[in-house]
């Protein structure tokens, strides 16, 4: 009997590929702060989250970091393996513990070079981090952290699956790009609404729909786009 995988798309690959049982997969646990995949690095794994959630970040010369994409059990990072991608073009950061198994990048070239089926799906899920990394830049520029904290935690919550995170104010601060205070203030006026409820680093999403409402439009946008590429690789492979 085929084992049931908890990501997504490694489910699909194993509903496909026949020697999936026979590659190297691995079980792993990631902490939080772990790194997965430096940027310009050989890119030797591919990594598909379970229960983690894994920043792409891009490192500047200050230290500082600016978040590209977030990755959970519904997509993968090191992708771009399948395509030639020899190196990491982002640093991966485990943003949220939990579990993921990882396969060599040179199975998954393998994978995508004998199954164009999966070859298309990968291809989109590269075109939706793509999409993810021109969002956050536009977003950073144009748009108000209040609405830019709740377009993150909503999108966190959808890669996670569940409507609470545990994480820090310093975390969040970093990936957004701002400074401590304003992430302290801004998720105590979610809260205040009625919106979020945030206590010693744990925050639960408690009303969805006025949470999207105070998101800015780039939530609705990255929907659509992933809605739009889930719906393409359906249509191209039943």
């Amino acid at each position: 009997m085929a084992t049931k995988h908890r990501n997504s798309v490694l489910e699909f690959i194993s509903q496909h590929d026949t020697k999936l049982a026979q590659r190297k997969l691995r079980a792993v646990t990631y902490q939080r702060g772990d790194v997965i995949g430096e940027i310009w690095q050989p890119l030797k794994d591919v990594v598909f989250p379970e229960s983690a959630l894994i920043s792409l970040v891009v490192p500047l010369n200050t230290g500082d970091v600016v978040e590209a994409a977030i990755v959970g059990h519904r997509s993968l990072v090191g992708g771009g393996a399948a395509f030639g991608e020899r190196a990491h073009i982002h640093t991966g950061i485990c943003q949220l513990p939990g579990t993921a198994t990882v396969m060599a990048a040179e199975d998954l070239r393998d994978i995508a070079n004998h199954h164009p089926a999966l070859r298309d799906c990968l291809f989109h899920h590269q075109q939706f981090l793509l999409g993810q990394a021109q969002q956050s830049a536009a977003c950073n520029a144009k748009h108000h952290i209040p609405a830019r904290l709740a377009t993150w935690l909503l999108r966190a919550r959808d890669a996670l699956g569940k409507d609470y995170v545990d994480l820090t104010q310093e975390f969040v601060a970093e990936m957004l790009g701002v400074q401590r205070p304003s992430i302290s203030i801004v998720a105590s006026q979610l809260q205040e609404n009625g919106l979020i409820s945030y206590r010693r680093g744990h925050v639960k999403i408690l009303d969805d729909k006025g949470l999207e409402e105070a998101a800015c439009e780039c939530y609705r946008t990255l929907q659509r786009l992933q809605h739009q590429l889930a719906q393409s690789c359906h249509a191209e492979h039943v």
